[in-house]
């Protein structure tokens, strides 16, 4: 079982064998308006007819599994040179309502494109802020990561989270030759505790919501805190620039692009595969901070190591989403979701089986969410006494 623990890692964006077309969100839209436009009217028809067959595609439309099976792959073949946000997923979502193949690949194209910019058309037209203010952000952001992420109450959350692959293995493996794209490898949820400001997963709460399918491949921890802590203490050593303003779920975000020296890295990458394979590595790397300017809250934070040639494992990266949630009656700015990506290169590890020689270098995906956020602690209920009732202490019994 191949295991990577990057202190909350990765989300590099790589496409599957073969060339992809690469397109903006714009022209995405286009794309899907194409794909999901009914079918052109027959002029023969009389207008009953034309009616009735357009009510049947509309009874009939989301649930065309050939039909959305096809529109799904023809977006896998497709790589976004911006980002698809999660608003703007969303508005695609509910405009045309696909079919569980396309929302799936739509999701895929979407985390993708997770560490590049939006399209220019979704970034406010501000002017930056100066020196002074965008020292106070960095510096809120501290106070925010070293004083109130590592400082929540205890609590119960529920970490669920999808991996993909688009592992290829020849004839001999265990398993057949895949088409382009990312396959679902799996999915398991855990119950994981925040106790005394540290994530503890206790492995007694967890299930595999797919049986018979092994857990196994990428794994990833830390966006309650370490991640972001390390970025910032490791900024002693680095560089740290304003980018943009950008419109958040949560509000409006200044945008901090950064890079830290393999030199200055406090940032671990640990490999290993079957006991056969093991890399240990504390790479440079770079990203992007997106702070709340009237908090200092971390709102959105990317990662990507600068990986070396000959790595065993390469495009090593992150995305961790923040926002706010419930906590025993109070709201506090938490992970509400994450990205964890990398490649694996051919044959550094056979996972399935000892014959099966992989075809290319292996991208994984993880999707993580966070959910069901409640506190973790007992309460006290003070129950007066009755009207009438006896003040005085009763006797004690007989022996």
């Amino acid at each position: 079982m191949r295991t990577l623990i990057l202190l909350a890692i990765f989300a590099a964006m790589s496409v599957s064998a073969g060339a992809a077309e690469r397109i903006t969100v714009e022209q995405l839209e286009q794309k899907l308006a194409a794909l999901f436009a009914p079918p052109p009217a027959d002029p023969a028809s009389n207008g009953e007819a034309a009616a009735e067959t357009d009510l049947l595609r509309q009874l009939s439309q989301g649930i065309d599994i050939s039909q959305d099976t096809d529109r799904a792959s023809q977006i896998d073949a497709l790589e976004l040179t911006e980002r698809l946000t999660s608003g703007r997923l969303a508005k695609l979502s509910a405009k045309y309502k696909p079919g569980t193949p396309t929302e799936l690949s739509l999701e895929q194209l979407a985390d993708r494109s997770a560490l590049l910019d939006p399209p220019a058309s979704e970034i406010p037209a501000m002017a930056p802020p100066g020196l002074d203010s965008q020292r106070e952000m960095v510096h809120a952001a501290g106070v925010f990561v070293f004083q109130v992420l590592s400082r929540l109450p205890n609590f119960f959350a529920t970490r669920t989270t999808t991996r993909f692959d688009d592992g290829h293995f020849s004839a001999s493996g265990a398993l057949p030759p895949m088409e382009r794209g990312l396959h679902l490898m799996g999915r398991s949820s855990r119950e994981i505790t925040f106790r005394d400001g540290k994530e503890v997963i206790d492995p007694m709460h967890s299930e595999n919501l797919m049986p018979g399918i092994p857990e196994m491949g990428l794994e990833s921890q830390g966006e309650f805190g370490p991640e972001p802590a390390i970025v910032l203490f490791d900024l002693a050593r680095g560089t740290l620039t304003f980018h943009h303003w950008e419109q958040m779920p949560t509000g409006l975000a200044a945008v901090f692009r950064y890079s830290v020296p393999r030199g200055g890295s406090h940032y671990e990458v640990n490999y290993s595969c079957n006991a056969s394979v093991s890399f240990n590595d504390s790479p440079g790397y770079h990203g992007s901070l997106a702070i709340d300017p009237a908090t200092g809250a971390i709102l959105r934070i990317t990662l990507e190591a600068d990986s070396k040639k000959g790595d065993p494992i390469s495009h090593i990266a992150s995305v961790i989403e923040y926002g706010p949630v419930a906590i025993g009656g109070r709201e506090y700015i938490c992970p509400v979701r994450s990205l964890a990506f990398m490649v694996e290169d051919a044959n550094s590890c056979s996972t399935y089986s000892p014959k099966a020689k992989l075809l290319q270098p292996v991208t994984m995906l993880n999707q993580t969410t966070f959910t069901d956020y409640h506190r973790l602690g007992s309460t006290l209920h003070v129950i007066a006494e009755p009207d009438g009732a006896s003040g005085a202490t009763p006797a004690a019994p007989n022996p």
